[in-house]
């Protein structure tokens, strides 16, 4: 059995985190026990532990792993692939609460990123110990995940990010939450905001990759 540290955060404020540390099916229901925030990290990762031991890596997290980070893995990767940056790089996606592990990525988002050329990865899968050590450089996308990184800060070799320092003066810090919402919200909308949002972030991203990571 895996051996698991429980950790947890008890700051109750948010605060946007922009700087470097120191040191498919749509979910439409989630069980109160399931939106608890579990930060729980395994110490021995497993069998599909994304490694990078040969190239630098970027990797997005946010609170499930489900939606938005896969969407910023895709969105990222085609941007790299058509530039001078090809082949010099890894990005990845990572979730950062334990009870999302190997659920299925969010089918509506695959829809619409299907229409966009866009393929996301089957599962969501949980940040592991060695996949926040190994990162060059770590984009947080939602308040837990910020939470996450300074939780384990001391494990974090690379640097980190918010997706908020990529968005224009006066956006919101964060990426939405496609499934935080209520039953006036006009679903495609979100959606399209969340995709037109991730896609503005890392065309800014990739322009500052070099001076980052390279």
């Amino acid at each position: 059995m895996t051996d698991t540290n429980k950790f947890k955060s008890n700051s109750k404020k948010r605060v946007p985190f922009s700087g470097p540390l120191l040191g498919g099916h749509p979910l439409e229901e989630v069980s109160e026990s399931s939106e608890s925030r579990d930060f729980s990290i395994p110490l021995k990762s497993p069998s599909r532990t994304y490694q990078s031991k040969d190239l630098p890596t970027i990797l997005f997290l946010s609170k499930r792993g489900m939606s938005r980070s896969p969407l910023a893995q895709e969105v990222m990767r085609n941007l790299i692939r058509q530039s001078s940056l090809f082949g010099r790089m890894r990005v990845s996606s990572r979730g950062v609460n334990v009870a999302y592990n190997d659920c299925p990525i969010d089918g509506r988002m695959q829809s619409y990123c299907s229409k966009l050329g866009l393929i996301l990865h089957r599962t969501a899968l949980f940040a592991t110990v060695p996949e926040i050590a190994n990162a060059s450089l770590i984009i947080t996308m939602d308040a837990d995940s910020e939470d996450f990184v300074k939780i384990h800060k001391h494990a974090i070799r690379g640097e980190v990010r918010s997706i908020g320092g990529f968005l224009a003066t006066g956006s919101e810090p964060y990426v939405q939450d496609p499934f935080d919402r209520d039953d006036e919200t006009d679903v495609d909308e979100r959606y399209e905001q969340i995709i037109s949002t991730v896609s503005s972030a890392c065309a800014k991203l990739l322009h500052y990759v070099p001076r980052l990571i390279l």
